[in-house]
């Protein structure tokens, strides 16, 4: 499964990571938490992890095959979208797991933060997944107001994981009193799926999206601009995989345009299914201009398939390492559509497969990283 291996004398008491999300929901901050809990139960005795279910039909509780224990308390969530949940339930979770290490996640949620409030007797480390900015209408109303939340928890957190430099200048910036807590740590790929899953230009052309389905993430633009391609490119095809409130209206759109045809939407597949798509894809596109790092641009340049960004936020840094192609702000379908043209013309070209970074890491590398944060706090 991984290579983290116990220590003697190094093996720790418990743990709790607290999500909005977790698995069977996908995203980005879904596969960081899922990636680190597996793995710490080589490290400590008992793994935990507190989360939300929207849906209602999820186990309440469950034990992974990896032994993390997962406890899911309904919320309601507007447009999938901020997770209320009874703050009772919370605390009670919190008080039963009475983990010896806290690590919340998600500044653009409430549960990480306020379970970070209830913990008293634990040490905590945050990982924000911060982009600088709030994408829904009802975040924009409340965060500002939130943000003083936010900075009264800081001076309780032990240390603060950010994914690239650009997370961390938006953190030290916004929150100065988290300055001198930031480690920076990346997100990670699987390493039993990146070497099965190695790249080779495909028969028949493909553009993939991977990700949330949300208006921010601009997959609108990837649309119109398979559009504009079809005209030239007949056996294109176009695989959207991920769900979201903008769903809908994207299929709307896709249907109006008269592309159902060739272009296929999936959701819950496992991670074998989605390197395979990685790796038989002819070009991975991920236009969103405000993302922390962004775990399918690195799960795809992992694995060498040529990768288009938004030319902004953490995935400029894809772009500065010479591993992605850019698209500049702002991004629009005609922007994209040029764009992927060149790489449709050479795909072999611009596959990121022989260049090295210390941005594409293993999970078990970043969970090794991690927990260096945790033994440095607990040992």
């Amino acid at each position: 499964m991984n290579n983290i291996s116990r220590r003697v004398g190094a093996f720790l008491d418990s743990i709790t990571y607290v999500s909005p999300r977790y698995p069977p929901y996908v995203g980005g901050v879904e596969t960081h938490v899922s990636q680190l809990a597996r793995r710490a139960t080589k490290l400590f005795d008992a793994v935990s992890v507190i989360t939300t279910d929207s849906s209602g039909h999820l186990a309440p509780a469950e034990r992974t095959k990896d032994g993390v224990f997962v406890y899911r308390l309904r919320a309601f969530a507007p447009e999938e979208n901020y997770h209320f949940l009874p703050l009772s339930g919370l605390f009670k979770q919190l008080r039963k797991s009475n983990p010896q290490l806290l690590h919340i996640h998600s500044i653009h949620d409430v549960t990480g933060p306020m379970a970070g409030f209830m913990a008293r007797r634990s040490a905590i480390v945050f990982t924000p997944h911060f982009v600088g900015r709030i994408n829904s209408g009802l975040g924009r109303l409340f965060f500002p107001a939130y943000q003083s939340v936010v900075r009264r928890l800081i001076p309780r957190v032990e240390k603060i994981i950010c994914t690239t430099h650009f997370e961390a200048d938006l953190m030290a910036s916004r929150f100065p009193e988290a300055g001198t807590k930031i480690v920076i740590i990346p997100n990670g790929v699987d390493a039993e799926f990146r070497d099965e899953h190695r790249w080779t230009e495909p028969a028949e052309p493909r553009i993939l999206y991977a990700g949330r389905l949300e208006k921010y993430k601009n997959v609108d633009k990837i649309i119109r601009a398979f559009s504009h391609l079809q005209e030239k490119h007949e056996s294109l095809r176009l695989t959207i995989v991920g769900r979201g409130p903008f769903k809908e209206e994207l299929q709307r759109m896709a249907s109006s345009l008269k592309l159902n045809g060739n272009t296929e939407w999936l959701e819950g597949i496992s991670r074998d299914e989605l390197f395979t798509l990685y790796s038989s894809s002819t070009v991975v596109v991920i236009p969103s201009e405000s993302e922390s790092m962004g775990v399918a641009a690195t799960e795809a340049i992992g694995v060498g398939t040529p990768t288009i960004v938004a030319n902004a936020s953490g995935l400029a840094e894809f772009v500065q390492e010479g591993l992605a192609q850019p698209i500049e702000p702002p991004v629009d379908a005609v922007k994209l559509a040029a764009r992927i043209e060149e790489v449709l013309e050479n795909p072999g070209s611009y596959s990121p497969s022989k260049t090295k970074s210390a941005l594409i890491k293993s999970w078990d590398e970043v969970a090794e990283a991690t927990f260096n944060v945790y033994r440095s706090i607990l040992v």
